[in-house]
């Protein structure tokens, strides 16, 4: 009788560090998730002051700048796919902001504007660090509640798996058209 009461106090002790275990990988994709959020917000900020200080230097009006004011909310969005999304468009349209400013000189000698530009290439840098941590906690997590026997434990519990975001091909451009123009 003993040993079934050590047995079944070493199980429960297991199940409890097996689930202690789970969630502590669950708060580390959550604060993984804070840390892009938080580049997300700084993006927006940037991008909205960078489509001000365009406006007021060329008077121009574009289809590309109201699509990036209009991407703002949807950035800082509590749903993580239409965070992502938003960003992965609004990424896709700098290329645009850099064409403008090749049009109009007095813009390509704004301080202001180039010191924002040098602020959405750092933005960039940091948000795909920050990415590539919450693929990373994602991966460690998902891989727990594959692996038996957690599986059993983390079925039982509701856990599933999460979603990992890669980088979009465009961005990958984007990011190495960067790095081009800086050597």
């Amino acid at each position: 009788m003993k040993y079934i009461i050590i047995i079944i106090t070493i199980l429960v002790i297991w199940l409890i560090a097996m689930y202690n275990g789970l969630i502590k990988k669950k708060n580390y994709i959550k604060e993984a998730w804070s840390t892009i959020d938080v580049q997300l917000k700084r993006k927006t900020n940037i991008l909205t002051n960078l489509v001000d200080t365009i406006k007021m230097q060329t008077k121009y009006e574009s289809e590309t700048l109201e699509k990036i004011v209009s991407m703002r909310v949807k950035m800082v969005s509590s749903s993580k796919d239409e965070a992502m999304t938003a960003n992965d468009k609004v990424s896709k349209m700098i290329p645009s902001i850099m064409a403008i400013s090749e049009s109009y000189p007095e813009l390509k000698s704004n301080q202001s504007f180039l010191h924002l530009m040098e602020d959405v290439k750092n933005v960039e840098d940091k948000i795909a660090y920050a990415r590539t941590r919450y693929n990373t906690t994602v991966t460690i997590f998902n891989t727990a509640i594959q692996s038996f026997p957690t599986s059993i434990l983390a079925n039982m519990l509701g856990f599933t798996s999460e979603k990992t975001y890669e980088i979009s091909d465009v961005e990958r451009e984007y990011s190495d058209n960067l790095r081009i123009s800086e050597l």
